[in-house]
C-alpha cells in the first residue's frame, strides 16, 4: 500500500469525499492517474441502494482513467466493487492481490465506504471514506495474507424493505437483535467493533499503522458472525 487518504463522511456524498482523497492519494504516491489499471470498490450501502452500475465505474469516469474508444493497442482500466458487508475492505484487498499481477499496470485504486441510501432507511452508523493506492512493488505497508472464518456465521439481523404508502417512498429497517463484538486491540492485533461499517474498520487500522515496524493483524467481524483476517507486515 503505497499511499492512503481517510475521513469521516456525512450521510451522503461518497463520490465526492471518495474523488477528493483519491486525487490526494494518487499524488502521494508519486503516481498519475492514467498509471492505474484497476479501481475496486468495497462497501454496502448505495443511494437508493443502486447497484449497477457499479460504484467503482463512477470514480473511474469522474478521474477520467483511460475513459476512451477501445482499439487493439489502447490501455484499459478494469472497475468493479465487491460487497461482502463489514468484510468488504479485506476482500476488495484481496481481490486486487488476485487480479494486479495479471494486469499491463502495476498500479490499483482501493475505495471505501457507504452512503445512507435513503433518509427513510434506520441509521445508526458513522461513515468513513477510504483510499489507498496499492501497488505491486514500493515502500509501505504490505498485506501478507488474509484469511476467512464462516464458523460464527449467525445471521440474526436483518433489512428489509417495503413500500410505505403514507409516504409513497421505500422504506428500510432492520429487524432482529444481536449482541455486538466489542473492540479490542493488543500490540499486534485490532478487531473494530461488530456494528461498524466498511469504512470506519479500515479508517480506525489505518490509524495504527504509524505505530507498527514489524507486523499488525486486522480482522473484522460483520454483523452476522462471519470475520476476515488481513495480516500486515510493516
Amino acid at each position: 500500500m503505497l499511499s492512503w487518504e481517510s475521513k469521516k463522511i456525512g450521510y451522503t456524498g461518497l463520490l465526492k469525499s471518495t474523488l477528493k482523497l483519491a486525487k490526494k492519494a494518487i499524488s502521494n504516491a508519486g503516481i498519475k492517474p492514467e498509471e492505474i489499471g484497476l479501481v475496486v470498490h468495497g462497501g454496502v450501502y448505495r443511494e437508493h441502494f443502486r447497484t449497477e452500475p457499479a460504484f467503482a465505474t463512477h470514480i473511474q469516469g469522474d478521474l477520467d482513467i483511460h475513459c476512451h474508444g477501445i482499439g487493439i493497442d489502447s490501455q484499459s482500466c478494469f472497475a468493479f466493487d465487491v460487497t461482502d458487508g463489514s468484510c468488504s475492505p479485506h476482500v476488495a484487498i484481496q481481490s486486487v492481490a488476485d487480479l494486479l499481477p495479471a494486469l499491463s499496470t502495476d498500479y490499483a485504486l482501493l475505495c471505501i465506504g457507504d452512503d445512507r441510501p435513503t433518509k427513510y432507511c434506520d441509521w445508526e452508523y458513522e461513515s468513513y471514506c477510504v483510499v489507498a493506492v496499492i501497488g505491486l512493488s514500493g515502500d509501505g505497508p504490505k498485506c501478507e495474507s488474509i484469511t476467512h472464518d464462516n464458523s460464527d456465521l449467525t445471521p440474526n439481523t436483518t433489512t428489509t424493505g417495503y413500500f410505505d404508502q403514507s409516504i409513497k417512498r421505500n422504506r428500510f429497517v432492520k429487524t432482529g437483535t444481536v449482541e455486538f463484538l466489542e473492540q479490542q486491540s493488543s500490540s499486534n492485533f485490532f478487531q473494530g467493533h461488530q456494528n461498524w461499517l466498511s469504512g470506519k474498520h479500515m479508517h480506525e487500522f489505518l490509524q495504527l499503522i504509524n505505530k507498527h515496524n514489524d507486523t499488525l493483524e486486522h480482522r473484522i467481524v460483520d454483523r452476522s458472525g462471519k470475520s476476515t483476517t488481513a495480516k500486515w507486515v510493516f
